[in-house]
């Protein structure tokens, strides 16, 4: 007999169908009331509403929140993915086009105002004034851009031109009509020697009285250092080569007066 009530107390659901009534069955020859129950967390569980009904809720699922998106971003990564490859922006529709080669004229001009070349600063041997007869020393102040040589580059893209100055004379006025003198370099400077420059110099004959002067009873000096610039190099997959006259100018004034000479007579 235990054996037997063993296996019934095991199989539940085998043994009795569930009541409908809600009243327990009975089990023949062992007096004991069985109810027939179902795990609702087997698959296929009970099909009864009332059952299902009582099942705790499902808990509930947090709404994820919506990206923020980077309005300058946006564009790019509807394009992306408009374009069917995720981070990958595609090229714009009409791309910048390629700058203009500049031309070699326009890059030598570059070049040679890089040179800064200065007019030539005047030097002369009178300090406060010359005299008629007296040789007077000219010069000019020595430096790259007052006399040379000097080099400055101008580039563009693949484009290189390089510019040369040399300085090749030094033209002066003195003041009267006709008094001019071409010196082949910038001239030896002055430091106490005696007798006329080995290079550049000038004698006046004339004093620089008020009425050949405009009143100032100064003669006006200029002096213009003449440059040849070249220039060289490569722009837009070709050589180019070329050069130029460059004049620049500064004036002085000079005071020239007349050594008197007083011989006297014996008695």
């Amino acid at each position: 007999m235990g054996f037997a009530t063993g296996i019934v107390a095991m199989m539940p659901l085998l043994a009795v169908p569930s009541n409908p009534h809600g009243r327990c069955a009975v089990v023949d020859g062992t007096g004991r009331c069985l109810i027939a129950a179902a795990d609702p967390g087997r698959p296929g569980g009970p099909k009864d509403p009332a059952i299902r009904s009582r099942r705790p809720p499902s808990p509930a699922r947090a709404t994820p929140p919506r990206p923020t998106l980077d309005p300058v971003a946006t564009p790019l990564l509807a394009g992306a993915l408009a374009g069917g490859a995720a981070g990958r922006v595609p090229a714009p529709a009409n791309p910048p086009a390629a700058a203009a080669p500049v031309p070699a004229a326009v890059l030598a001009q570059r070049a040679v105002s890089q040179l800064t070349l200065r007019p030539p600063s005047i030097e002369l041997s009178a300090g406060r004034g010359a005299f008629v007869g007296v040789p007077l020393w000219l010069w000019i102040d020595r430096g790259a851009q007052t006399s040379g040589p000097t080099s400055a580059v101008a580039t563009a893209g693949n484009a290189r031109v390089q510019a040369t100055g040399r300085l090749l004379a030094v033209e002066w006025e003195l003041g009267p009509p006709g008094a001019r003198v071409t010196c082949s370099g910038p001239g030896t400077p002055w430091r106490g020697q005696s007798g006329a420059s080995p290079d550049c110099g000038y004698v006046y004959r004339e004093r620089s009285l008020p009425e050949r002067t405009g009143g100032t009873a100064r003669w006006t000096i200029t002096a213009t250092s003449v440059w040849q610039v070249g220039w060289n190099g490569v722009t837009d997959g070709g050589p180019v080569a070329g050069q130029e006259t460059l004049r620049l100018s500064s004036t002085a004034t000079l005071a020239v007066g007349e050594v008197q000479v007083l011989v006297g007579g014996g008695s």
